[in-house]
């Protein structure tokens, strides 16, 4: 909290006890902070990404960080952002049999898993799954949540099958959210073989936080959160928290108004000159930068504390190779750098220490 609200309550005290009562009563209604989903995500891109004893060394490693809960991602393909048939089960999409064996082997160690399939493009590198149909008539958006509906749900089916405590019923797919009587189609037809929550990853808090219209239908908000929080190439932990300041009272908003708990189902930074700078950036080229991952993780994990309608965050991302990572390395994952230490620390003392 920043200083002026405890002015505030040095001077009006018993106005300020009651706000902290109020606000305190109408977050209590939102994940309980015991719950807390203290995620990361773990992110395999090949048929056999899942396969043999590395990832499961992988993962053992992400279960060291103190971390209960895990995204596991699936992913299969369309060829452009104008196709309407996606390629479901893809070459690249991990084998059913090595989602089941990772799933489970996530639950032996003590994690609960949120299954999280994406579509992706094969081959258009110059777009990516938000900007799917830019030009789709009504009749090509039938022809894509039809072709949609079955990948879906045979992971959803998957998900009842191996047990997943939360699945989502898409991710990012921003121009497909207007039409609200398709998704509503595609999440009730998931309730009828998935018994558990759903959450869908949204992108678009900053952008365009009213285009999800259909919250409603599900269990969680969920948002992929990869904002600006400062413009520094260098930034301390407080300038990222002055940064995360205005992001947090948006995501309030967006839970406050739907009465929803709301996941960041996607965090992250790269160890990278500039990383908190559009983090989202997987191309950014630059030489290593250690103390910019470690600085995000600290103020990101400080904020969101005590914050009870927010249910949890996955950080992007771990890898199922286990070499993956280390003191050399520009890229999302924490493994082998100070940001898991903040991570092992945090998770398991508090956000606040």
């Amino acid at each position: 909290m920043s200083h002026s609200f405890f002015r505030r309550v040095h001077v009006f005290p018993a106005a300020a006890l009651l706000l902290v009562a109020g606000l305190a009563a109408a977050s209590s209604v939102f994940f309980p902070r015991r719950q807390f989903q203290k995620g990361i995500a773990f992110t395999g891109y090949s048929a056999d990404a899942y396969v043999g004893a590395g990832p499961l060394r992988a993962l053992d490693e992400l279960r060291a960080t103190n971390a209960n809960w895990t995204s596991i991602l699936v992913t299969t393909y369309q060829d452009t952002v104008h196709s309407t048939v996606i390629d479901f089960p893809g070459p690249q999409t991990p084998t059913d049999s090595s989602l089941v064996d990772i799933i489970a082997h996530a639950h032996a160690i003590g994690l609960k898993v949120l299954l999280k399939p994406h579509v992706d493009l094969l081959n258009d590198p110059t777009h990516y799954r938000g900007e799917i149909g830019p030009d789709f008539t009504d009749a090509d958006w039938a022809a894509w949540f039809a072709s949609y509906r079955p990948f879906i749900l045979h992971y959803a089916a998957l998900a009842a099958q191996t047990g997943c405590e939360l699945f989502s019923v898409g991710c990012e797919l921003s121009t497909s959210v207007g039409n609200a009587g398709l998704w509503r189609g595609i999440i009730a037809d998931v309730r009828a073989v998935y018994r558990g929550p759903l959450v869908y990853a949204d992108n678009q808090v900053e952008s365009a936080p009213e285009a999800v219209t259909w919250w409603d239908a599900l269990d969680y908000i969920g948002q992929d959160a990869y904002p600006t929080l400062s413009a520094k190439e260098s930034p301390t932990v407080s300038d990222l928290r002055r940064g995360w300041i205005p992001f947090r009272d948006k995501l309030r908003r967006l839970a406050t108004k739907w009465k929803k708990p709301l996941i960041l189902t996607e965090i992250g930074v790269r160890s990278v000159r500039g990383g908190a700078v559009n983090p989202w950036d997987w191309q950014r080229q630059g030489p290593v930068d250690l103390v910019v991952q470690r600085n995000a993780y600290t103020a990101a994990l400080s904020m969101v504390a005590g914050e009870r309608w927010i249910a949890g965050m996955y950080w992007w991302q771990w890898s199922p190779d286990p070499e993956d990572g280390g003191p050399g390395d520009t890229g999302y994952t924490p493994h082998g750098k100070p940001a898991e230490s903040v991570l092992r620390f945090r998770f398991r003392f508090g956000f606040l220490l």
